[in-house]
């Protein structure tokens, strides 16, 4: 006689996401919004910097990119900030993928400088022109210089993983991989959400220490928020 099978996996929400954790987001849940956050600064972090094509009227101009962790850090910021305002969040319906949408947030925060900061955004050929339209024409995956960046961020990480604690290990890999919340791993440990909370800070102070110690410096550019936010979107892949 076969055993009974188990329950089936729950099908995810149409752009990827846990049910729970959309039904979280739209309703404004800490934990949910801190893991929208997780999954995705990282993408715009890197687009913020490495910058981007557009149109305006019937020129090309290209933003140059943050250079300065300052200015990066802001925009990241406002990006996220309106992103996860109320109206905002209770809009989006979890149909379209989330990574394009913050994208062209954080677009539109840097084209709002574009009259008064021309140097950082250069034509491609000839003079300036007026703003008249704008039409995104950035490049896709697959930039070489992103995928060094990510690679050296990768082996970085396994080896900070690899001189962790066992438990250590399971609080990252619960957090980072199984994408619960922190009050969910603190129920599976059997410790306070404090203490999990703690434990995770803790152990960010040390990554980023690790990544400064071991190969900022090599990394071309990345800024701190930059490594933070790749660095935990590669924890997922090396836990796994």
């Amino acid at each position: 006689m076969h055993p009974a099978p188990g329950p089936a996996p729950a099908e995810p929400a149409p752009n990827g996401w846990p049910w729970s954790l959309l039904r979280g987001f739209r309703g404004g849940d800490r934990d949910a919004l801190t893991e929208v956050y997780r999954l995705h600064a990282a993408e715009v972090a890197c687009f913020l910097r490495q910058g981007f094509r557009f149109r305006a009227g019937d020129a090309v101009h290209r933003f140059v990119g943050f250079g300065r962790a300052s200015e990066l850090h802001d925009a990241l910021q406002e990006t996220f900030r309106r992103a996860f305002e109320p109206r905002a969040r209770s809009g989006y319906d979890g149909l379209r993928p989330y990574g394009p949408y913050l994208r062209a947030i954080a677009r539109n925060i840097v084209l709002a400088g574009f009259r008064g900061q021309q140097a950082r955004f250069p034509r491609v050929g000839g003079d300036a022109v007026a703003l008249l339209e704008v039409e995104d024409t950035s490049p896709g995956p697959g930039d070489p210089e992103a995928e060094l960046h990510a690679a050296q961020v990768q082996r970085l990480v396994a080896a900070f993983l690899e001189g962790l604690a066992a438990d250590e290990r399971e609080l990252l890999r619960l957090r980072f991989t199984e994408g619960l919340s922190q009050r969910e791993v603190a129920e599976r440990l059997g410790v306070g959400r404090q203490v999990v909370r703690s434990r995770e800070d803790r152990l960010r102070a040390r990554l980023l220490e690790h990544l400064d110690r071991r190969g900022e410096r090599g990394l071309i550019g990345v800024q701190r928020v930059v490594l933070l936010a790749l660095a935990e979107a590669w924890l997922a892949e090396v836990l796994r």
